[in-house]
């Protein structure tokens, strides 16, 4: 499934993050229509390498390559590696609030994410993690439930009011594709992706999201690849829906493309 915002052609893509959240980056999408021709693909596949495949007939599909991949949280991964192995496809990638690259900045995230927390709400959310991990089948999908709500809870900095169109994650999609991604930045694949990259790199993050800007800078520095960091103040891991952070961010997007 893919949703076409704004006039054709269609030259920017958002990828939503999750992995299992499709439908997320829809306020995103539709703010940023007004201006230019936007596709927001829907990511359907279990498999990373599957997911690869898919947005590659997406933009072979509906978009005027190359085109230039806004991925948020693991849609930037995403974008990562489709670029690395489609150079010829884009012509610039967006990281928003993008997971570590690197495996040791990893731990740091649930970290700072517990000091946005009650006690109580960061009980809940070790627990719903466990259940993801190893609990009964038939608990998973509340378990990411509760893990994606105290996720926003603890991610974002002044959230505006909730979108009720955007639809539950997918938690099958979470379950298979995430331990294959997790695998892959705990191999070194993500940093072998980014040193075959062809394309400006722009790294837009939230001085307050949980996941920590260096677990991406400080990788890329060492690797000696290129990039432009944009930090955004007051802000958490959802810039677009967020009250101080929203304005700002749509003005660093619009000022790219």
């Amino acid at each position: 499934m893919i949703r076409r915002y704004g006039p054709a052609p269609y030259r920017v893509l958002f990828l939503h993050g999750g992995p299992g959240a499709a439908g997320s980056m829809g306020g995103a999408c539709l703010e940023l229509g007004k201006t230019c021709g936007v596709l927001e693909p829907w990511q359907s596949k279990y498999s990373v390498a599957e997911l690869t495949e898919e947005l590659d007939e997406q933009i072979r599909d509906f978009a005027a390559a190359p085109v230039t991949l806004i991925g948020h949280s693991w849609g930037a991964w995403l974008s990562l590696l489709y670029a690395a192995t489609h150079p010829q496809n884009v012509s610039r990638l967006v990281w928003i609030g993008c997971p570590p690259l690197d495996e040791s900045y990893a731990p740091l995230i649930n970290a700072r994410r517990m000091q946005n927390l009650t006690v109580q709400e960061a009980k809940q959310f070790a627990k719903a993690l466990e259940i993801l991990e190893k609990g009964p089948e038939e608990q998973k999908a509340q378990a990411l439930k509760t893990l994606d709500a105290l996720a926003c809870r603890a991610d974002a900095t002044e959230p505006l009011e909730d979108n009720p169109d955007i639809p539950a994650p997918d938690e099958k999609a979470f379950a298979a594709v995430w331990p294959q991604a997790a695998a892959l930045r705990a191999r070194g694949t993500l940093l072998k992706a980014a040193q075959m990259l062809a394309c400006p790199v722009t790294v837009i993050h939230g001085e307050n999201d949980p996941h920590p800007p260096q677990g991406v800078t400080a990788p890329l520095t060492r690797l000696h690849i290129s990039f432009t960091e944009i930090l955004l103040p007051r802000c958490g891991h959802t810039p677009w829906a967020e009250k101080y952070a929203r304005e700002p961010f749509f003005r660093a997007l619009c000022a790219l493309l």
